[in-house]
């Protein structure tokens, strides 16, 4: 047999993320992937075989050649792909020798002998075989016609953690945006995604607390799929699944709506149940019978201890009853029998005090009972970075696995993809220690496609540190290149500009992802890519829409114009790029158009300037409601005419309402102050720039202070009143604020003072001073400061 050449192991970013490696036999040299034949070891459990199975289609799409699957071919031209102890043995005439590397390593290499390509991989076992197989997917390089893979590979390497794992946390809004949506196609597709990143432990919701027993057939064909996306998880890709369950919140009615996919939560009728009480106890252990019934194929339940579900007051005793019912039911019905999990999901604690969520001593006193009254296995969810010490401490490491709740993406949140790969790799370096004893890592996505960035920093993190080591930029090609490597420089320019300022440059990356989606030429797809649904350019489309968004977003925030025509279009554009965009994924459709104005941009800085400057230009009268009217009239016939009136035109007319500018002598003063924590997005000069929504922010002042806002005038000015518009905030009720003068250089005194009222109703807390008679001032100081809006002076 041909023997491949030995080279020492290359140190590489990894093939994770950075599919080109230097290659030892020189750059140029390649393994060709065109007309390949694998050879894998017999008798491999299933997921192993699903795994070459998609290694040789993922070949035959690049090259377009049918590879050939079976025993080794007696000729030695045409690359050769080697699975398994045994086959890399028979290839290398010399086995691979991937001692040491534990369940889950594997070894893989690459060359060119005699002008024929040679691959070999291998693990101790079939899963750290399994491992190099998805390894080689990844490492993969397309052009425009082939598929290659550099030569000279020497790679062993053992993931960082032994569980990492995904959980799917979220509302039921439109598909694909949204996972309660899916179907079990789409279901198959991200599992096939998870797998290729190296997620080994998929943890699924089922939503039991909003099914009331007995089951409806709707319900329970729901539940039926459920089993049969557990099953394929297992069976095609070796995963552990594990279920979530809440403690005690048990539904009593099903909302009138028949599909649970679309069924409302949380509602009075989905109720929280004091375990106390016995026939309370009773009800929430039928409802998880039914659920370990239907779904009896888990490895695991995970019964998170709070939020949802709750009972304020309820003894860690009572969490322990239902745990112990629960073993009883998975014991009685689960195929795992007493193999299958039971996973305490650490969060909020079971019946802390209401101001005592994630109390720490609550945590350890239930780590405590459960290791005393709990049978194994059990384990730990840890939510927080926080707790891991309280884990460390009570000695129960090994059976943890960390889900810092909202790192990839928070829950609920305004659908939008997020770039948060520095916060991730930080948060992850600092606290996910390798080797600390840590049995695994997860994350929560809500959104998973939109999240692709993000959520594949994560689990390439969690797999190999190594592999996300680069510039944002690196990271986010990395990833292009897996979905489609001839777009991978547009896709991250694209992910990277959802964060831009300036349009020019958010423009241009519009133009070139429209000229690409209107090309009728065929996608090439990445290993990634390929899986994608419903079609593999939804990474395209969701991007294009996003830009389309920000592009008019910072047009509009950004404007200086005095044109009213000029301002009716900014408007008209960004509204029209809002709800093309809302109406894409239904958001509030689910929310109400109440909650997360126009996106979210109601909270930006910003917003409350625009909001004057419209005001400004088009007044609060008949022209301003004729301008809004003609928006609305133009935005309805591409968009559904509610969403239009009740989802975008009525808060920006509210807004322009309420900025109906104020001037007083305060508003030709030159504002500062003792504190200025954000001087670009909260300055000084907000509390007198006449708008009465900006606001300067001092910082988290909810208590009696001595920070003040001074405002200083050219001349002195006849002042008699000084009326102040404070954050409307519970600190503030009765709190006394102070107005100074200087009374000599560098010595300020108090020349009134003013209580704030209790009227929580009111929009802002007002300090209303009235001098005895009026005093001849240069500069005022205003004393014990919170958010500030406006200050009036006469």
């Amino acid at each position: 047999m041909t023997q491949l050449p030995t080279h020492r192991p290359i140190l590489v970013l990894s093939l994770l993320l950075v599919p080109a490696i230097a290659s030892p036999c020189g750059a140029a040299e390649r393994v060709s992937l065109t007309g390949a034949a694998i050879t894998a070891d017999p008798g491999a459990p299933s997921w192993l075989r699903h795994a070459v199975g998609e290694l040789a289609a993922f070949i035959g799409e690049a090259t377009g050649k049918v590879v050939t699957m079976g025993p080794a071919p007696e000729a030695r031209s045409g690359t050769r792909i080697a699975i398994g102890p045994i086959a890399a043995r028979d290839l290398l005439g010399e086995g691979l020798r991937p001692e040491n590397l534990g369940d889950e390593g594997y070894v893989l290499r690459s060359a060119v002998v005699d002008g024929a390509g040679r691959i070999a991989v291998a693990g101790v076992g079939p899963r750290g075989t399994r491992a190099g197989v998805l390894a080689l997917m990844r490492a993969i390089e397309l052009d425009a016609a082939s598929a290659s893979l550099p030569a000279g590979l020497d790679i062993r390497r053992t993931p960082a953690f032994a569980k990492r794992g995904i959980h799917l946390n979220g509302w039921a809004f439109r598909s694909p945006y949204s996972f309660r949506s899916w179907k079990e196609e789409d279901w198959r597709r991200y599992l096939d995604i998870l797998a290729l990143q190296g997620v080994n432990l998929f943890y699924l919701w089922p939503f039991m607390e909003i099914m009331p027993v007995p089951l409806s057939p709707e319900d329970r064909s729901y539940l039926e799929e459920c089993r049969r996306v557990v099953a394929y998880a297992q069976e095609a890709h070796g995963m552990e699944v594990w279920l979530m369950q809440c403690t005690n919140r048990v539904a009593r009615d099903r909302c009138g709506v028949a599909d649970p996919r679309e069924r409302p939560y949380w509602r009075k009728s989905q109720e929280d149940l004091n375990p106390g009480d016995p026939k309370h106890l009773q009800a929430i252990l039928d409802s998880r019978e039914a659920l370990y019934r239907a779904v009896d194929n888990a490895d695991g339940i995970c019964n998170i201890d709070s939020d949802p579900g709750y009972f304020p007051g309820s003894p860690i005793e009572d969490y322990l009853k239902v745990l112990q019912g629960c073993r009883a039911l998975l014991d009685r019905h689960n195929v795992h029998g007493r193999e299958a999990k039971l996973v305490h999901w650490m969060w909020c604690g079971w019946g802390h005090a209401p101001d005592r969520a994630f109390d720490q001593d609550l945590h350890t006193r239930t780590l405590r009972l459960l290791r005393q009254g709990l049978p194994e296995p059990w384990g730990v969810v840890c939510g927080r970075f926080e707790d891991l010490e309280v884990c460390r401490k009570e000695g129960v490491l090994g059976k943890t696995v960390l889900l810092h709740y909202g790192l990839i993406e928070d829950e609920p949140s305004y659908p939008a993809t997020n770039i948060f790969i520095d916060p991730i790799r930080s948060g992850l370096e600092a606290h996910a220690v390798p080797g600390s004893g840590l049995l695994g890592v997860m994350g929560n996505v809500q959104t998973p496609l939109l999240q692709l960035p993000d959520e594949n920093t994560f689990t390439s993190w969690i797999q190999e540190p190594a592999s996300v080591r680069g510039t944002e930029r690196e990271v986010l090609v990395g990833l292009g290149r897996r979905i489609e490597p001839e777009q991978a420089e547009l896709l991250a320019d694209g992910w990277l500009a959802l964060g831009e300022t300036d349009p020019a440059r958010i423009a241009g990356i519009i133009g070139r992802l429209e000229v690409l989606l209107r090309s009728e030429r065929p996608v090439r797809t990445g290993v990634l890519g390929r899986k994608l649904f419903p079609d593999p350019r939804i990474a395209h489309r969701m991007l294009l829409l996003q830009l389309r968004l920000r592009l008019s977003r910072e047009r509009l925030a950004s404007a200086a114009t005095s044109s009213a025509e000029e301002w009716m279009g900014l408007v008209r554009g960004y509204l029209d790029s809002y709800l093309a965009w809302d109406l894409a994924h239904g958001w509030h459709g689910l929310w109400g158009w109440d909650s997360w104005t126009l996106g979210g941009f109601t909270g930006d800085a910003r917003f409350p300037v625009l909001a004057g400057r419209l005001q400004k230009s088009w007044g609060d009268g008949p022209a301003m409601e004729e301008r809004f009217e003609a928006i609305a009239r133009d935005l309805s016939a591409r968009h559904d005419v509610r969403a239009v009136r009740e989802g975008a035109i009525r808060f920006l007319r509210e807004a322009v309402l309420a900025a109906k500018p104020v001037a007083t002598l305060a508003q030709k003063a030159r504002a500062s102050a003792s504190t200025v924590p954000e001087p670009g997005r909260y300055p000084p000069s907000a509390a007198v720039d006449g708008i009465l929504s900006t606001p300067y922010w001092p910082g988290g002042l909810v208590t009696p202070n001595a920070e003040w806002l001074q405002l200083d005038w050219d001349a002195p000015q006849p002042i008699g009143s000084v009326t102040v518009h404070f954050l409307q905030h519970p600190s503030m009720k009765g709190r006394t604020i102070r107005l100074q003068a200087e009374v000599r250089p560098g010595t300020w005194e108090d020349i009134a003072t003013a209580v704030i009222p209790d009227a929580p109703a009111a929009p802002y807390a007002v300090a209303a001073f009235r001098l005895p008679e009026r005093r001849s001032l240069k500069a005022i100081r205003i004393v014990n400061l919170l958010d500030l809006f406006e200050v009036e002076a006469d």
